[in-house]
């Protein structure tokens, strides 16, 4: 028995760097183009974590939170450097998605948005401080309109601005994101997802 597991224990490990390193390359340039779509837009939702979660959904939380923290930092060297600072939040939203993909979450639209408001949630709450600390409250984004906007129409503090703005984004955006990776994931070949979940699960 015992040389039977470590048998398919060592396939399963083998099988899972080989997939994950196929799909995370392209879960980052998902996460970079709907990224690029919403902040030309500037859209109240960001957009940018497609892939992180789709990756977290099929490999499992240590591939989302690679895929979240290589897009951080790409967009940070290219784009802008304040994107290092969300990282942590990156983080966040890649092992909270693996985990709700082991419990499939993923396998119905409402479930994953359901599951979509428990990552907005704390990715608000890991983002705020960030925000409020490092930028002022303020950042060249959709929260950042929703904060200006809150404080000119309710008179809000800056902190209270932000932390509501990055609650009402994160909130909308995650579930929506969760919602576009369960719709995919039922178009993707059985094959496929199951050689990943398996690979995730060991």
């Amino acid at each position: 028995m015992q040389v039977c597991y470590l048998a398919v224990h060592t396939t399963s490990s083998r099988t899972f760097p080989t997939l994950a390193l196929a799909l995370i390359p392209r879960a980052v340039a998902l996460n970079l183009a709907l990224g690029a779509v919403a902040g030309a837009l500037k859209l109240p939702v960001y957009l940018d974590s497609v892939g992180t979660i789709l990756a977290a959904a099929l490999a499992g939380p240590v591939a989302g939170m690679v895929t979240g923290a290589l897009s951080n930092s790409v967009l940070g060297l290219l784009a802008n450097p304040q994107m290092f600072a969300f990282i942590p939040v990156t983080l966040v939203i890649g092992g909270l998605a693996g985990v709700a993909g082991w419990i499939g979450a993923f396998r119905t639209v409402p479930r994953a948005i359901a599951a979509g408001v428990v990552i907005g949630s704390c990715a608000a709450v890991a983002s705020a401080p960030i925000v409020i600390l490092l930028f002022g409250g303020v950042t060249p984004s959709g929260t950042g309109i929703v904060t200006v906007a809150l404080r000119a129409l309710f008179g809000m503090s800056l902190e209270r601005a932000a932390t509501l703005a990055a609650f009402s984004t994160d909130v909308l955006d995650k579930p929506l994101s969760c919602a576009l990776v369960a719709l995919v994931l039922t178009r993707l070949p059985n094959r496929i997802t199951a050689r990943l979940r398996a690979a995730a699960s060991t």
